[in-house]
């Protein structure tokens, strides 16, 4: 792999600092209920019915903050530094598989170690709304639910890349407005409705595995592919 690319991948993974500041305070906090709850299991209260959130969704922070840092800030830096437009759109996709990667397997360590080894088990702490399990992805097994995981992900983050990208120019506000009227309009719609439901399904719930990987690892590539002439015209 070009090493320009490579060295634009770490640039990017080492100037994230606001995005991982802001991912761990996110997580303290998700994670205080875990705490919260034992402690007052242990004041003699019964909180079996209550549901909390799983702080594996705090995680996906740091990829959305990512992908708008990364085109919003790095991309003048890295190329005043002397970084060629075409390796910083390459470097910035690798990136995003890296840190979609490793909140996957941060995300999951979490669900098993956290939610399921001390919320379920324990029995009278309550109940956890937990990403694998929200998604259907747990009933495929740890190592397929971390891929489903790390490639909606990764989607997530191109989207949100290109998105970002595009602020501040028509494109952009064009984008914003089509993703507005898209959410307004399909609604209420019964056949556009459907059609919603069936994208969300394919990307987030779909029952089988590998389509629902290859749609997101697809749809992904697409959609970063528009950020490209983005970014030969955005204006240094």
């Amino acid at each position: 792999m070009n090493k320009s690319v490579l060295a634009i991948t770490r640039l990017n993974l080492q100037n994230l600092n606001s995005a991982y500041l802001i991912t761990a305070i996110a997580t303290i906090a998700f994670s205080s209920q875990y705490v919260i709850n034992v402690l007052v299991t242990m004041a003699g209260d019964d909180i079996s019915g209550n549901l909390g959130l799983g702080n594996g969704w705090a995680l996906w922070l740091l990829v959305v903050l990512a992908a708008i840092f990364i085109p919003t800030r790095h991309f003048s830096r890295i190329i005043n530094l002397g970084g060629k437009r075409e390796h910083y759109f390459w470097g910035s996709l690798l990136t995003y598989a890296v840190l979609a990667c490793h909140v996957s397997l941060l995300g999951m360590v979490f669900y098993y170690a956290l939610d399921i080894a001390l919320i379920r088990n324990a029995g009278n702490l309550g109940d956890i709304a937990s990403i694998p399990e929200v998604f259907g992805w747990s009933t495929h097994g740890p190592i397929v639910a971390f891929f489903q995981q790390s490639a909606f992900l990764f989607l997530l983050a191109t989207f949100t890349h290109t998105l970002a990208a595009a602020q501040g120019k028509w494109y952009g506000w064009a984008a914003n407005i089509a993703i507005i009227a898209i959410i307004s309009v399909f609604t209420p719609i019964t056949p556009l409705r459907n059609a919603e439901v069936w994208f969300f399904n394919l990307i987030l719930f779909h029952p089988t595995a590998l389509l629902q990987i290859a749609a997101c690892l697809l749809l992904a590539l697409a959609v970063y592919l528009l950020s490209k002439p983005i970014l030969a015209r955005k204006v240094v």
